[in-house]
């Protein structure tokens, strides 16, 4: 029980941490990366409900678990693959 609110917290600190302006303002921009973090609101919300009924199995848990970590995953290749494209950056040096 502990590990789930341990865990909870955590999904509170990244749900803030999407909400700040400057996060809000790429997420607006790319509407693929939209879906993603409300899928992920919604798959937290639904941890959420799920951790106060007493009647959802533990398999249901562990089933809205790992679709958490599935869309965790998702938005970090996504991250990934955006950082990816200024790599070339990394080369570009001043002229004098």
């Amino acid at each position: 029980m502990e590990d789930i609110d341990e865990l909870l917290q955590s999904f509170s600190a990244i749900s803030e941490l999407l909400q700040t302006s400057s996060l809000q303002n790429q997420v607006k921009q790319d509407s693929d990366l939209e879906k993603k973090v409300i899928d992920l609101e919604t798959l937290v919300e639904k941890i959420k409900l799920q951790h106060g009924d007493n009647s959802v199995s533990k398999a249901i848990q562990s089933s809205s678990l790992e679709e958490i970590n599935a869309k965790l995953n998702d938005l970090i290749k996504h991250c990934d693959t955006n950082l990816t494209k200024f790599d070339f950056l990394k080369n570009l040096k001043p002229l004098n």
